[in-house]
């Protein structure tokens, strides 16, 4: 097995944790290359590019928490199986704490772990397109100023959206940003996407979820919109509107799963607390 290493040096201070890692995997015997924005922390001998890393490795591990894996994700050649290594908050997509690291290396040895496949979006603006694992959102760059968003499924209208904006979640996404607009929760194996308005300007608004083999278009004539995939500004319009259509993507994401841990009680675990 290559094991490739991407890790978050605004989470992994200095490297240390990955550091530690890869010393465990050459105890082992286990080959590694580290992306090369930690090549300052690292022998130049293992250092490679993104792109190199992710074409020559088997499995990439992540040291970071929920961003770092979404970001990974949007951007890899493949479903290439990912291996999350919390270092951030909440940490839901992420699978152990960097104190389980020896744990990982062994199950990882033995073939002791499994590969969970999630869906993903494709998003479509012109001959632009977008991935997200999450969510992706359609709102005006002003966040002071309500807009008005047209909802289409497969090319009918279903509904009128005044609100900042229109989000589409995939049920991995269930569990951030659309929660947060009182959205439901949907379990990872249920195939479905969620509709979502971000405070609408209504007393009848509600989620809608659809299947999802169906087609969505999110329609606006505001002038300064933007898209957002995964909390990331991918496309800004400037005077003419925007007409995106957003579909279940061919691509997946991969994650090594190395407990049998129940989706709910993960749930419990990571979004009933208080504070910090």
């Amino acid at each position: 097995m290559k094991i490739g290493i991407k890790t978050n040096l605004k989470r992994d201070i200095k490297a240390l944790a990955s550091k530690l890692f890869c010393q465990k995997l050459r105890e082992v015997g286990i080959e590694y290359k580290v992306c090369d924005n930690a090549k300052e922390y690292f022998d130049a001998k293992v250092i490679a590019s993104t792109k190199e890393v992710f074409e020559w490795c088997d499995v990439v591990v992540a040291f970071g928490g929920d961003g770092t894996m979404l970001d990974i994700v949007r951007n890899l050649p493949s479903d290439l199986p990912i291996l999350g290594i919390n270092m951030g908050k909440i940490g839901f997509l992420t699978e152990i704490d960097e104190n389980q690291m020896g744990y990982a290396i062994s199950a990882l040895q033995s073939g002791d772990y499994a590969i969970e496949r999630r869906s993903m979006l494709n998003a479509t603006l012109g001959d632009q397109q977008f991935y997200a694992l999450n969510e992706i959102v359609v709102s005006c760059q002003d966040p002071c100023h309500v807009s008005v968003f047209d909802i289409y499924i497969d090319d009918i209208l279903a509904d009128t959206l005044r609100s900042d904006g229109v989000l589409v979640s995939t049920p991995t996404g269930s569990t951030a940003y659309s929660l947060s607009c009182n959205g439901p929760v949907l379990s990872p194996t249920v195939k479905a996407l969620i509709i979502n308005g971000i405070c609408p300007h209504s007393l009848h608004s509600c989620p809608i979820v659809v299947d999802d083999n169906m087609s969505i278009k999110i329609s606006t004539k505001n002038q300064y919109m933007r898209v957002i995939a995964d909390g990331t500004i991918v496309a800004k319009s400037q005077d003419d509107g925007m007409d995106i259509i957003i579909e279940k993507s061919e691509k997946q994401a991969s994650f090594v799963r190395l407990k049998n841990q129940n989706f709910y009680a993960k749930l419990r675990a990571k979004l009933n607390y208080w504070g910090d």
